[in-house]
């Protein structure tokens, strides 16, 4: 193929025309420009001015914006106090391992409504303070309840991702947690234990003395284990007359504050005022303002007329699970004033003068209304309630009491509690004021004893509170004999009464006395009188028949006796003079029969029961057994107990005569050594009869009745020896 020769030149041509024309197209150079003048020479900026000006720019430019972190955002003081209290928790949700919360509490997991069919405690504040958790730590699957055979839902939403499980375990006093702890809790793995009880404790009056026993127990149980523990606090209660059942549950919490701060466990009010309610400013008089924050209070529980304990709400718990999550990660708020220096002193016959520092925390003058709590066994007679300080400032403030009731004077610790509620502006906070009696207190070391035979000593010891030597007389009264002495002690020293109390050696003495016990010690002109309730109740044996008390003190007929052979234990209660009738639910009688058939050795330790709980209709036939708590014949027991092994039945004779006969395996009672004839092998045994308008027990005392130190002794023969179980109350 050869090249187009007349396409060429044409080319050539077009292309020497577009010079040309790009050529005639360019303008002409314009003439030199004038030489314009060189600018002034300007000096360069030193150090100090471009500083400055970078400050101003800086102060002008918009603040920075950085996203809120919903987790592991621990600050430094927020770690150091996980590290201190929790630090094995905190290591599994920094991981987000698997993490198990029991919920140790009494009816203070009551109240929280249940969302749809989604189980209650996660509206509880026990499901509020997991939930936070969660979310701080980023569980993106929540919060999971473990409640083995419940229908209810166990999430709010069945989302998959790490998850913290909640495991709820409800006695109705601090005196089974343990046991509790140690059967049904141990079930699962817990990894983290919350201990919530008081409330019931509060009610019932059990002793403070318990509490601290109990408390140490479950702290024994948690160690003993390499778990980790928070105490929680009970709520108060706002039954008439307030300001004495707002005092009915702040000695259990003051005696857990004080337990933690020993042990350097980690406490959480529940019932803490300042972050529960806003008190009205608006009203000034304190006359005005205590009935303006109880009416306040009071939207905070569910207040039934029929039900003597008040719950908390749903919004209370969820307010109580900020608490809770507060509490571990950053500790209580401080409040506007501070109270320390308390003092308890005795004040002639039974008069009490209470005294502390209050103080005004903050830059500002401050008004404050305090109002005490009085207590059962106290009155008040002299408070001042209006404070004014001026900018950190701080004034003494006396209350002065009656002592009504000399039995509620400290029977172990020696600490007088007392609360105060305390209002400035739109916070308030119950504060819980303990302080050793002074100039002297009177402690009692032996509160149960076993198997006593001709008389026993209670253990009391005088203690110098002053700091400085002191000489006490001392006088005790008790079943129409009296002892006197005196002892010389040190600053701050003790001494244990050379005190031995007689026991009834009449044949026909009564099964079962109480008898009062008066202690006057008088110090530095002041002359004071404990008094104490002491019950004394023989052992009784296989084959006896024994009376049961009544409620009332009016006279009773009931009896109880027991047998036993090689397989069972049967319990006859013979109901004279008992007209049972069905009531509103159905029922005509219930029994709450306790049994601690620890070895003869435990038995004399302190444990826990839990009542087997019997109920039946009026008219003869075959009763009701509710199911029975692993625990309940004695700490140390843990088993499933099958009721379909227990009978209860109630019958009549012809005579119209109404018995109600128990019967129980022996195997069911497998820790116990079961030796038939032997004085020594004893069962712990009370029984508490409710049915015809009435009710019956074997042994009475203000302490909890699952408690083993409550319950009288059956000897497993038919030939008791004569000793008694003492009890100083």
């Amino acid at each position: 193929m050869f090249p187009n020769r007349t396409t060429s030149p044409l080319l050539g041509a077009l292309a020497l025309m577009a010079v040309e024309g790009l050529l005639a197209q360019t303008p002409e150079t314009p003439p030199a420009a004038a030489p314009v003048a060189a600018a002034p020479t300007v000096a360069s900026p030193d150090l100090p001015t471009l500083q400055a000006a970078a400050r101003i720019a800086e102060e002008k430019m918009p603040a920075a914006e950085l996203p809120p972190h919903a987790y592991f955002d621990l600050s430094p003081v927020q770690r150091e106090r996980w590290q201190k209290f929790l630090p094995q928790t905190l290591l599994k949700l920094t991981r987000r391992d698997r993490v198990q919360i029991l919920v140790l509490g009494d009816a203070i997991l009551d109240g929280a409504k249940k969302d749809g069919n989604a189980d209650p405690l996660l509206r509880s504040f026990a499901g509020a303070f997991a939930k936070a958790l969660a979310s701080q730590f980023y569980y993106t699957g929540g919060v999971r309840v473990l409640r083995p055979g419940s229908k209810l839902r166990s999430k709010e939403s069945m989302v998959m991702g790490p998850e913290i499980l909640l495991q709820p375990i409800r006695t109705s006093s601090i005196v089974s947690a343990a046991s509790a702890l140690a059967t049904v809790g141990f079930q699962g793995q817990p990894d983290l234990v919350i201990l919530a009880y008081g409330l019931e404790d509060g009610m019932a009056g059990t002793p403070m003395a318990d509490i601290s026993t109990a408390l140490r127990s479950v702290r024994d149980t948690v160690n003993g284990n390499r778990l980790e523990m928070i105490v929680a606090g009970p709520i108060p209660q706002v039954a008439a007359p307030e300001e004495t059942s707002l005092a009915q549950t702040r000695g259990a919490s003051s005696v857990m504050r004080d337990f933690c701060t020993a042990e350097k466990l980690l406490f959480s009010d529940l019932g803490d005022f300042s972050r529960l309610i806003v008190p009205p400013v608006a009203v000034g008089e304190p006359h005005l303002i205590f009935p303006a924050v109880m009416q306040q209070y009071q939207s905070c529980l569910n207040l039934v007329p029929s039900v003597q304990i008040a719950t908390p709400t749903a919004e209370t718990h969820e307010a109580m699970g900020r608490i809770l999550f507060q509490d571990v990660m950053s500790g209580s708020p401080q409040v506007s004033w501070s109270v320390s220096d308390v003092k308890a002193t005795l004040a002639g016959a039974d008069a009490l003068k209470l005294e502390f520092q209050i103080a005004n925390t903050t830059r500002e003058a401050l008004s404050l209304t305090v109002l005490p709590l009085v207590p059962a066994g106290f009155r008040l007679k002299d408070a001042k309630p209006q404070i004014k300080l001026a900018a950190g400032a701080k004034e003494t403030v006396q209350m002065d009491y009656s002592i009504t009731d000399t039995r509620s004077l400290p029977l172990q610790d020696a600490m007088v509690r007392l609360p105060a509620l305390v209002i400035a502006g739109k916070e308030s906070r119950i504060q819980d004021l303990v302080a050793p009696l002074q100039p002297f207190s009177a402690t009692w070391g032996a509160r149960t004893i076993f198997n006593a035979e001709k008389d026993f000593s209670p253990a009391v010891e005088i203690e110098n509170t002053t700091g400085q030597s002191l000489s006490a007389a001392w006088e005790v009264e008790w079943a129409g004999r009296k002892q006197a002495d005196k002892v010389s002690l040190d600053a701050d020293g003790a001494e244990t009464l050379k005190l031995t109390l007689p026991l009834p050696v009449d044949e026909k003495a009564p099964f079962r006395q109480r008898l009062p016990l008066s202690l006057a010690v008088s110090a530095n002109g002041v002359r004071q009188i404990f008094d104490r309730s002491i019950e004394v109740v023989r052992n009784f044996g296989l084959k006896e028949t024994v009376p049961m008390g009544a409620v009332d003190g009016q006279a009773s007929a009931v009896t109880l006796r027991a047998d036993a052979d090689g397989m069972k234990l049967f319990l006859t209660f013979d109901l004279t003079g008992v007209d049972l009738v069905d009531d509103e639910t159905g029922k005509g009688f219930e029994l709450l029969l306790n049994l601690d058939a620890r070895s003869y050795g435990k038995r004399l330790t302190p444990g826990a029961t839990a009542a087997l709980r019997i109920t039946g209709k009026a008219a003869d036939g075959v009763a009701q057994i509710d199911e029975i708590a692993p625990w309940a014949f004695g700490s140390g027991y843990a088993a499933v107990f099958d009721v379909k092994e227990l009978t209860a039945k109630l019958s009549s004779s012809a005579s119209g005569a109404r018995r109600l006969t128990i019967s129980l395996p022996k195997t069911y009672l497998y820790l116990h050594e079961w030796a038939l004839g032997n004085g020594n092998s004893e069962i712990g045994l009370n029984a508490r009869l409710s049915g015809g308008s009435r009710s019956y027990f074997l042994t009475r005392t203000n302490r909890h009745g699952d408690d083993a130190e409550s319950l009288s002794v059956l000897e497993l023969t038919d030939k008791p020896t004569r000793r008694w179980t003492v009890r100083v109350e």
